[in-house]
């Protein structure tokens, strides 16, 4: 069964759950790098890939909900269509 949110069934509940273990798994990597002491030039690797997988990960996230939010035409709040002008009554900015 899906979930509901607000806006409908929520897609990302998979996507979600699989960023969740990427992100741990990368963060073990880094941690058995860190405190592996018997070889540096793979414990080195440990940490450069770990640290690469949480970056590659969380980018490629906040990518695709920006471009999911962009093509499935949501229409939640925005700055751009804030009807603060951004100026107070003096029209000094704030």
């Amino acid at each position: 069964m899906t979930e509901q949110t607000s806006m409908g069934p929520d897609r990302w509940r998979h996507r979600r759950r699989l960023v969740y273990f990427t992100i741990g798994f990368a963060t073990a990597m880094v941690a058995f790098g860190a405190f592996d002491w018997s070889d540096r030039v793979v414990s080195s690797q440990l940490v450069i890939g770990g640290v690469s997988l949480i970056t590659l990960v969380l980018s490629g996230y906040v990518f695709a909900s920006t471009f999911d939010d962009r093509w499935s035409n949501y229409r939640g709040p925005s700055d751009f269509d804030s009807t603060h002008s951004g100026t107070d009554d003096h029209g000094v900015g704030c």
